[in-house]
């Protein structure tokens, strides 16, 4: 087997992958922060119109209503980007896969194995899997966003707190949270990347590469994590309908596809015996 993964560094493919898709990852997470932020100084500016001296329980309905549409608004804007994104991730990881796939078999064999997806409709199916999975993350949040602004207003009433220094307090709450959507959009964008991969990978083995398996590639730099390391070593293969397990701290791991984690880099690539 090592021979097999420092072929695959030394190629420099899923490198090359990698690179690529993080920046895209992160470009179109930027483009989601772009549209948080815009909810976030409406927000402001809804409120600031108000031009009242202190913030009391006759504020707290109308500035709580205010606040449920400017969720409502970040979840339709952020899910209509969200979209986009993935329609870009999903293809991305269809045509990777079978770039690697080719150029693994020439290179392990000398042969050139001819690919026939439908890339569309495979990244259409992945994209689905994003927009349900990222929906429920981000009701997740959204719903966790109401609670600590309400808890926040509620104290800001009994600390008999300035209005204008209240909507100060909920812009500065917005901003501090933008981490967490910045984390959720790439975390999702990367499973995204990696269904279109495996959908591509479950296609191929039903009717063309039947011996087809999967495996992991992880960058290795100045930002790779323990844990990464440590599954890098393991070179796990499995056949494609099953999960990658590993334990870490005695804790057990399971995951049909990359991200392992949040911020997890590794991507899936293809692996078939006879490259071993």
């Amino acid at each position: 087997m090592p021979d097999f993964f420092d072929s695959v560094d030394a190629l420099g493919i899923a490198e090359l992958h990698t690179k690529r898709i993080v920046k895209l990852e992160e470009s179109q997470a930027l483009r989601l922060i772009a549209k948080y932020r815009e909810v976030r100084r409406d927000l402001q500016d809804r409120l600031n119109a108000a031009r009242v001296d202190s913030f009391t329980a006759q504020q707290l309905r109308g500035t709580l209503l205010q606040v449920e549409l400017a969720i409502e608004a970040m979840n339709q804007g952020l899910r209509s980007e969200m979209v986009s994104a993935g329609n870009l991730t999903a293809d991305a990881g269809v045509t990777d896969l079978v770039e690697e796939l080719q150029s693994f078999e020439e290179h392990f064999t000398g042969a050139v194995v001819p690919i026939n997806v439908n890339a569309a409709l495979i990244a259409n199916e992945a994209n689905d899997f994003l927009i349900n999975k990222y929906q429920a993350s981000l009701d997740a949040y959204s719903e966790a966003l109401r609670a600590q602004i309400t808890g926040s207003l509620t104290s800001a009433i009994i600390g008999e707190m300035p209005y204008a220094e209240t909507v100060q307090n909920i812009g500065k709450f917005f901003l501090g949270e933008e981490w967490k959507i910045h984390r959720i959009a790439r975390t999702e964008l990367h499973h995204t990347y990696a269904m279109g991969k495996l959908m591509t990978m479950k296609q191929l083995v039903g009717d063309q590469v039947p011996d087809l398996m999967k495996t992991l590639y992880h960058p290795m730099d100045s930002r790779t994590a323990a844990d990464s390391k440590y599954v890098d070593r393991l070179n796990l293969i499995v056949p494609v309908s099953q999960p990658f397990r590993y334990k870490w701290k005695g804790e057990l791991r399971e995951y049909m596809t990359p991200p392992d984690r949040p911020n997890d880099r590794s991507i899936l690539i293809p692996y078939r015996p006879t490259w071993g």
